[in-house]
């Protein structure tokens, strides 16, 4: 075996990770939708964390629950937070008894799921279709 076998490795278990990562994240954000609650909230302020080598903006949001609880929490995995100024009334959507999984009520999250986990898809299988390619043509030459 030599070493661009274990070069194809590295893109297989990459599209192998990123595919496993990105349906928890579509099958989380349909769980949100489907069963989720609708609520009004207003971002009160904004939160910065670091994800891998750059720092990200997550709004703020306080909003009241059907059962009258108001909760406020960080949003994170938002993109342009930063145009969500305080004060902007938002519309988020959390799964009840669990107001930790909220999220704003957006496709946005959902789409960048499947669109991930197709690449991921697309990554490993392709991979996977090369080696395969290569080892029928290494045992019968043509």
């Amino acid at each position: 075996m030599s070493v661009y076998w274990l070069l194809a490795l590295l893109p297989f278990l990459g599209g192998l990770a990123l595919t496993a990562l990105e349906a928890r994240n579509a099958v989380t954000e349909h769980l949100i939708r489907r069963l989720g609650r609708v609520a009004e909230g207003v971002v009160t302020d904004h939160t910065a964390s670091r994800e891998g080598t750059y720092a990200a903006l997550h709004p703020v949001v306080r909003w009241t629950d059907a059962e009258g609880a108001e909760h406020e929490y960080a949003i994170p995995g938002t993109t342009g937070a930063h145009r969500l100024a305080e004060g902007t009334r938002v519309r988020v959507r959390h799964l009840p008894g669990a107001p930790e999984s909220v999220s704003l009520d957006s496709p946005e999250r959902y789409r960048t799921a499947l669109l991930g986990l197709c690449l991921g898809v697309l990554l490993w299988v392709g991979t996977l279709t090369a080696v395969l390619f290569r080892m029928a043509t290494l045992l019968h030459p043509f």
